[in-house]
């Protein structure tokens, strides 16, 4: 005849020490938790764009004299930070995101519906935004 006691420890010691093994784990895991601490920003920065364009607009009083600007707006994306024009040059059109370069030159600055503008330097160069006008 089969040996019953046999059988109620060994089905016993077979879900005890997976059941030990967890617990021992989870408490192990309690014990290491780690120690999360509160950051504070260091500077911050408040950049206000407009009031450094203007800035730099009345410096500059030619701001859309110069004949090697010569780029047409074909469709603009305003928005924050993702902001985005496409512009054309004779034959070549490029799109140019907020903070990039045109052509490693002209950098976009701002993006609205009224202008478009770019940086070289300390010349500033506006676009009259026409599209959808």
């Amino acid at each position: 005849m089969f040996n019953f006691k046999f059988l109620k420890f060994f089905l016993l010691f077979l879900f005890a020490v997976p059941a030990s093994l967890i617990i021992l784990f989870y408490l192990f895991q309690s014990i290491n938790t780690p120690n999360i601490q509160d950051f504070k920003i260091l500077n911050e920065i408040d950049i206000s764009l407009e009031n450094s364009l203007e800035s730099k607009n009345l410096d500059n009083g030619n701001t859309n004299d110069n004949i090697s600007f010569q780029y047409k707006l074909i469709g603009y994306r305003a928005g924050g930070i993702d902001a985005s024009v496409i512009v054309k040059k004779s034959n070549k059109e490029y799109v140019v995101s907020i903070g990039e370069k045109l052509e490693g030159v002209y950098e976009l600055m701002e993006v609205n519906q009224e202008e478009i503008i770019f940086r070289d330097g300390n010349n500033l160069y506006k676009i009259e935004n026409l599209v959808g006008k």
